[in-house]
Formats: structure tokens, sequence, C-alpha cells
């Protein structure tokens, strides 16, 4: 029979046993990034606030509108496109913190993160180089911007498509996001590629992949972003499903 004693320390190691889990503190499988949930936060402030401040001329506006727009607001948007710069190092080192969490994620995010700064750059030469007096020159960069935003959209389904897989055993909920992104950039591309009205897709597209690094940056914070089953403590050959 047990003394009262005993009984009371059984209990108390039990109460913080609970309470160890629900906070994620016992669990070795957790290691909370909070570097990495920083740089991610920092990347979708400074992503919306770049993406919203000012609206482009696109491919189908006269060349002389677009060298005339760019030469008129050439100092704002040459800012913007240095801070879209940041903006994609600030994505970069984000994939680079999920290096400890799966390598094949770490290297598909420093991809997209790579070509993050294709439509940026030809943005910021076209901000450079718009003179109204010689509209040609603004015209061929303008032409150019479609592929700079095919290039990071393809940046993007690759990130994202190997998230669903690397990732999404263990998180199915990150997977159903991450497949989601992955099907919607890759429907857009494809109406692109096809010469047809991108619709809704031009936006759905984005904001599910704002939506999925939002919760990549959680998951990385509360240290729960994993590439696997976590096995459970002192049962090596059993894994929680």
């Amino acid at each position: 029979m047990q003394q009262p004693h005993q009984a009371c320390s059984q209990l108390a190691g039990k109460i913080r046993d609970v309470a160890a889990k629900a906070s994620g503190i016992s669990d070795p499988d957790r290691t909370p990034d909070r570097l990495a949930a920083g740089l991610a936060f920092a990347f979708i402030v400074l992503l919306l606030a770049t993406e919203l401040v000012l609206t482009l001329p696109d491919e189908a506006d006269s060349p002389s509108f677009v060298a005339q727009f760019y030469a008129e607001h050439r100092a704002f948007i040459i800012a913007l496109q240095i801070l879209g710069i940041l903006d994609a190092l600030l994505l970069g080192g984000y994939a680079w913190r999920l290096r400890s969490v799966d390598r094949f994620v770490a290297g598909a995010g420093l991809l997209m993160a790579f070509c993050a700064l294709a439509p940026t750059l030809i943005t910021l030469v076209l901000a450079i180089v718009a003179d109204p007096a010689h509209t040609e020159t603004a015209a061929r960069w303008n032409m150019l911007e479609p592929r700079g935003d095919d290039i990071l959209f393809v940046g993007i389904v690759v990130f994202a498509s190997t998230v669903a897989v690397r990732l999404g055993r263990s998180t199915p909920a990150l997977g159903v996001l991450a497949l989601a992104v992955a099907v919607a950039c890759l429907l857009r591309l494809m109406l692109e590629a096809a010469g047809k009205s991108r619709g809704a897709l031009e936006a759905v597209g984005p904001l599910l992949f704002v939506v999925l690094i939002a919760t990549m940056a959680v998951l990385s914070f509360r240290g729960a972003l994993r590439a696997g089953p976590r096995r459970l403590r002192g049962s090596p050959e059993i894994v929680e499903s």
C-alpha cells in the first residue's frame, strides 16, 4: 500500500507532466525557432506594405503611359524595389532556418527567394531607364514584367509542393494548405501560358501563399514544424499518428 506522501508526490508529478505537455516544454521533438518566425512575419509585413502602396502599369498599357509613369515616380519605385530585395532576403533567411526542419524544404525556399528577385529587378531596371522621350526602352522592359512574375510563381509552386510532400505527413492541415497554394499558382501559370485571363487566380495564389508562410511562421514559433511523425518518449518503435 502506498504511503500518503508517495501518492501526493506521484500526483504532483503527473500534474507537472500534463502542464509541461500542454506548453510543449517536455516534448523533445519541439524546438521553437523564434528567429525563423520573426523573419517570416517580417517578410509578410514588408511584402504587404510594398505591394499595397502603389499599383504599377501592366503589359497592356501604352508605352508612353508606362514611360511617363515610371519617370514621374522613379525615386519612389526604386525605393520600393530596394525594399523588395530586402524582403527576398528575409524570405531567404527564413528558408535557411528551415534547414533544421527539412533540407529539401529549405532548399526549395531558397530557390523561391531567388526567384522572387526576378520581378523586383525587372521593375528596378525599368524605373531607372524609363524616359518619356524614348518610350521603346520602357515598353521593352515592361513586356518582361509578366515573365518575372512567372519565374516567381514557379518558385512558389516548387516550394509549396515540397512543403506538401515533406511536411504534410506530420501536419496534414499544412500539407493541404501547401497543396492548395501549389495548385492555384500552377493553374495561374497554365492560364498565362495559354494566353487566357487569369481572373481570380491572379489574387488567390499570392493570398494563399501569404497564409502558408504565416502558418509556417506560427508553427516555427511553437516548435511544431517537423518533417516526420514524432516518436513517443520511451517508445522508439511507436510513433504518433
